[in-house]
Protein backbone atom coordinates (compact mmCIF):
# COMPACT_ATOMS: atom_id res chain seq x y z
CA UNK A 1 0.00 0.00 0.00
CA UNK A 2 2.40 2.31 0.71
CA UNK A 3 4.23 1.88 -2.36
CA UNK A 4 1.18 2.45 -4.15
CA UNK A 5 1.07 5.94 -1.89
CA UNK A 6 4.47 6.45 -2.68
CA UNK A 7 4.22 6.04 -6.77
CA UNK A 8 0.51 7.99 -7.00
CA UNK A 9 2.98 11.02 -5.39
CA UNK A 10 5.62 11.03 -7.67
CA UNK A 11 3.06 10.75 -10.41
CA UNK A 12 1.39 14.12 -9.47
CA UNK A 13 4.65 15.77 -8.85
CA UNK A 14 5.43 14.59 -12.27
CA UNK A 15 2.63 15.86 -14.02
CA UNK A 16 3.06 18.78 -12.21
CA UNK A 17 6.08 19.66 -12.92
CA UNK A 18 5.54 19.00 -16.68
CA UNK A 19 3.09 21.65 -16.84
CA UNK A 20 4.26 24.11 -19.25
CA UNK A 21 5.30 27.52 -17.64
CA UNK A 22 3.95 31.05 -19.37
CA UNK A 23 4.89 34.43 -18.63
CA UNK A 24 3.06 38.11 -20.79
CA UNK A 25 4.87 38.85 -23.43
CA UNK A 26 5.64 35.19 -24.08
CA UNK A 27 5.25 34.26 -28.26
CA UNK A 28 3.33 31.16 -27.56
CA UNK A 29 -0.15 29.57 -28.99
CA UNK A 30 -0.32 31.31 -32.15
CA UNK A 31 0.44 35.28 -30.79
CA UNK A 32 1.49 37.13 -27.34
CA UNK A 33 0.35 36.79 -24.04
CA UNK A 34 -1.33 39.47 -22.24
CA UNK A 35 -3.34 37.87 -19.42
CA UNK A 36 -2.05 35.07 -17.25
CA UNK A 37 -4.60 33.37 -14.37
CA UNK A 38 -4.62 30.04 -12.52
CA UNK A 39 -7.60 27.83 -12.04
CA UNK A 40 -8.35 26.20 -8.94
CA UNK A 41 -6.10 23.37 -9.46
CA UNK A 42 -3.61 25.31 -10.11
CA UNK A 43 -3.80 25.14 -13.93
CA UNK A 44 -2.14 28.11 -16.06
CA UNK A 45 -4.44 29.97 -18.77
CA UNK A 46 -4.35 32.95 -20.58
CA UNK A 47 -5.19 34.95 -23.11
CA UNK A 48 -3.31 35.53 -26.49
CA UNK A 49 -3.43 38.11 -28.78
CA UNK A 50 -3.03 37.75 -33.04
CA UNK A 51 0.32 39.17 -34.40
CA UNK A 52 -1.45 41.13 -36.36
CA UNK A 53 -4.56 43.54 -36.59
CA UNK A 54 -7.27 41.93 -38.90
CA UNK A 55 -7.86 44.87 -40.49
CA UNK A 56 -8.04 48.90 -39.99
CA UNK A 57 -11.56 49.21 -41.39
CA UNK A 58 -14.23 46.89 -40.14
CA UNK A 59 -17.87 47.55 -39.19
CA UNK A 60 -19.28 45.45 -35.70
CA UNK A 61 -22.21 44.83 -37.59
CA UNK A 62 -26.21 46.16 -38.43
CA UNK A 63 -26.79 48.98 -36.19
CA UNK A 64 -30.94 48.05 -36.19
CA UNK A 65 -30.12 44.25 -35.11
CA UNK A 66 -29.83 43.79 -31.32
CA UNK A 67 -27.82 40.23 -30.80
CA UNK A 68 -29.01 37.87 -27.77
CA UNK A 69 -26.33 37.33 -25.50
CA UNK A 70 -23.97 39.70 -26.73
CA UNK A 71 -23.01 41.53 -23.42
CA UNK A 72 -20.62 39.76 -21.80
CA UNK A 73 -17.78 42.30 -20.50
CA UNK A 74 -15.25 39.10 -19.67
CA UNK A 75 -16.42 36.73 -22.19
CA UNK A 76 -15.67 37.82 -25.77
CA UNK A 77 -15.88 33.94 -27.15
CA UNK A 78 -19.18 33.85 -25.90
CA UNK A 79 -20.13 37.08 -27.57
CA UNK A 80 -18.29 36.56 -30.46
CA UNK A 81 -20.40 32.49 -31.04
CA UNK A 82 -23.71 34.43 -30.38
CA UNK A 83 -22.88 37.33 -32.89
CA UNK A 84 -21.80 34.23 -35.33
CA UNK A 85 -24.94 32.62 -34.46
CA UNK A 86 -27.39 35.74 -35.19
CA UNK A 87 -25.48 37.21 -38.48
CA UNK A 88 -22.88 34.46 -39.77
CA UNK A 89 -21.30 37.46 -41.40
CA UNK A 90 -17.59 36.91 -41.79
CA UNK A 91 -16.72 40.64 -43.11
CA UNK A 92 -17.51 42.64 -39.93
CA UNK A 93 -15.47 42.74 -36.91
CA UNK A 94 -16.87 39.53 -35.01
CA UNK A 95 -16.33 37.52 -38.38
CA UNK A 96 -12.98 38.40 -39.38
CA UNK A 97 -11.43 37.27 -35.70
CA UNK A 98 -14.02 33.96 -36.49
CA UNK A 99 -12.13 32.50 -39.35
CA UNK A 100 -8.80 33.85 -38.60
CA UNK A 101 -6.20 31.29 -38.29
CA UNK A 102 -2.99 31.93 -37.40
CA UNK A 103 0.42 29.46 -37.03
CA UNK A 104 -2.79 26.38 -36.87
CA UNK A 105 -5.12 27.50 -34.15
CA UNK A 106 -8.59 28.45 -35.30
CA UNK A 107 -10.23 29.76 -32.48
CA UNK A 108 -9.89 33.47 -32.27
CA UNK A 109 -12.22 35.54 -31.45
CA UNK A 110 -13.01 39.45 -30.54
CA UNK A 111 -12.15 40.19 -27.34
CA UNK A 112 -15.04 40.95 -25.03
CA UNK A 113 -14.30 44.85 -23.48
CA UNK A 114 -12.38 43.71 -20.52
CA UNK A 115 -10.30 41.33 -22.52
CA UNK A 116 -9.27 44.63 -24.43
CA UNK A 117 -8.46 46.69 -20.79
CA UNK A 118 -6.30 43.21 -19.72
CA UNK A 119 -4.16 44.05 -22.80
CA UNK A 120 -3.96 47.38 -22.37
CA UNK A 121 -2.74 46.73 -18.56
CA UNK A 122 -0.15 45.01 -20.03
CA UNK A 123 0.70 46.90 -23.30
CA UNK A 124 4.05 47.80 -22.83
CA UNK A 125 5.12 43.78 -22.69
CA UNK A 126 2.84 43.12 -25.35
CA UNK A 127 4.31 46.02 -27.11
CA UNK A 128 7.75 45.31 -26.83
CA UNK A 129 7.27 41.13 -27.81
CA UNK A 130 5.70 42.77 -30.67
CA UNK A 131 8.28 44.78 -31.61
CA UNK A 132 10.63 41.36 -31.71
CA UNK A 133 9.26 39.32 -34.13
CA UNK A 134 8.97 40.36 -37.78
CA UNK A 135 6.02 41.17 -40.00
CA UNK A 136 3.77 42.00 -37.13
CA UNK A 137 1.60 44.78 -36.36
CA UNK A 138 1.75 46.82 -32.38
CA UNK A 139 -1.61 47.49 -30.89
CA UNK A 140 -2.46 50.94 -32.45
CA UNK A 141 -2.97 54.25 -30.09
CA UNK A 142 -6.28 53.80 -31.83
CA UNK A 143 -9.42 52.27 -31.21
CA UNK A 144 -10.82 48.55 -31.71
CA UNK A 145 -13.50 47.02 -31.60
CA UNK A 146 -15.08 44.73 -28.83
CA UNK A 147 -17.28 41.59 -28.74
CA UNK A 148 -19.52 43.70 -25.98
CA UNK A 149 -22.75 44.75 -27.48
CA UNK A 150 -23.93 47.92 -25.98
CA UNK A 151 -27.34 48.07 -27.20
CA UNK A 152 -29.54 48.00 -30.73
CA UNK A 153 -27.36 51.08 -31.71
CA UNK A 154 -24.10 50.50 -30.64
CA UNK A 155 -20.87 48.67 -29.29
CA UNK A 156 -18.13 49.02 -27.02
CA UNK A 157 -14.70 49.97 -28.46
CA UNK A 158 -11.85 50.02 -26.40
CA UNK A 159 -8.98 53.05 -27.27
CA UNK A 160 -5.69 51.94 -26.77
CA UNK A 161 -4.79 56.32 -27.02
CA UNK A 162 -6.83 57.21 -23.54
CA UNK A 163 -6.81 53.90 -22.04
CA UNK A 164 -10.54 53.66 -22.30
CA UNK A 165 -13.64 52.16 -23.24
CA UNK A 166 -16.39 53.95 -24.74
CA UNK A 167 -19.45 53.57 -27.07
CA UNK A 168 -20.21 56.61 -28.89
CA UNK A 169 -19.69 55.34 -32.49
CA UNK A 170 -22.65 53.25 -33.83
CA UNK A 171 -21.90 49.37 -35.19
CA UNK A 172 -21.62 50.64 -38.54
CA UNK A 173 -18.57 52.64 -37.66
CA UNK A 174 -15.32 51.67 -39.16
CA UNK A 175 -12.39 50.75 -36.97
CA UNK A 176 -9.39 48.41 -36.11
CA UNK A 177 -9.80 44.94 -35.49
CA UNK A 178 -7.44 42.36 -33.35
CA UNK A 179 -7.75 38.75 -32.75
CA UNK A 180 -7.55 37.15 -29.21
CA UNK A 181 -7.71 33.28 -28.14
CA UNK A 182 -7.46 31.65 -24.73
CA UNK A 183 -5.69 28.57 -23.33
Amino acid sequence: MRLILALFFLASLCSVSAQKSYYIGQRTEGGVIFHLFQDSLGKQHGLVVSLINLTREAEWGDKEKDIESCESLWDGRANTTAIMFATRDTTKAAGLCDTYVSEGFDDWYLPAIYELQAMNTNLFTVERALSEIPNTDLVEMSLYWSSTESNIASAWFFSFYDSKPTNYYDKTSKTLVRAIRSF
